[in-house]
């Protein structure tokens, strides 16, 4: 399966990869990356945000760090004979303003869409995501939009986060990497997703794109693995 992902170039401090950020929120994510972007000498730049929000606060601090934050927004559905075509004319719409802007990484950081063939077919290896979940062998333990509640509900002891490639599936892979953490006694959804991001997310993400843009990411059987 690996095999038939692409990844980026390897890419240099002189000559950085492009990455543009798809977003539907706040951007905590984002602006965790962009604030390592601007600490460190790396061999990756933010060129693009994108929301399918109007208004959001992740724009908001794309500006803030002079990148380039724009609003994509879902067409109304009347204009379609169905979702499945609404949803290719978003993703068309959407490829054209990374194609403008000539994106080599799509960062997907709270990102709430589910992207189709028609979006990842030309894009695998170069569409990756983090999602707050511990893996499992055929995926994300919990998959969708509601990781952490139903982690809760599952009275799990273990919580985490994990960096994957987009597939066709829903939070299913290819993993690079996942890191995991105990759940507290009493704690709550919001208090352990503000966790696992300022832990694990904030961290961790950042990391998995300075290798990939270093060229440290390599295939492993059925995932991938980072090479200090």
């Amino acid at each position: 399966m690996s095999e038939q992902y692409i990844l980026p170039r390897q890419a240099s401090t002189t000559s950085p990869l492009r990455l543009g950020i798809l977003i539907s929120g706040s951007g905590s994510g984002l602006e965790a990356l962009l604030k390592h972007q601007d600490a460190n000498d790396c061999a990756h730049e933010t060129v693009l945000v994108i929301s399918d929000k109007p208004g959001v606060k992740g724009l908001d601090k794309a500006i803030r760090y002079g990148v380039v934050g724009v609003c994509v927004p879902l067409p109304p559905i009347e204009l379609f004979s169905s979702p499945s075509e609404q949803r290719k004319s978003h993703e068309k719409s959407v490829a054209a303003s990374l194609d403008e802007y000539d994106v080599e990484l799509v960062v997907c950081s709270g990102y709430m869409r589910i992207l189709t063939d028609c979006f990842l077919s030309s894009r695998l290896g170069r569409v990756v995501n983090i999602h707050p979940s511990p893996w499992g062998a055929d995926g994300a333990l919990f998959p969708g939009a509601h990781a952490n509640r139903d982690l809760l509900a599952a009275s799990s002891a273990i919580a985490g986060a994990s960096v994957h490639f987009v597939s066709l599936g829903v939070d299913d892979g290819p993993l690079i990497i996942s890191e995991t953490i105990d759940v507290k006694s009493g704690e709550n959804e919001e208090e352990l997703g503000a966790r696992i991001r300022t832990e694990i997310e904030h961290k961790l993400y950042p990391k998995v794109i300075d290798a990939m843009s270093e060229g440290r990411i390599i295939s492993d059987n059925e995932r991938f693995k980072i090479i200090e």
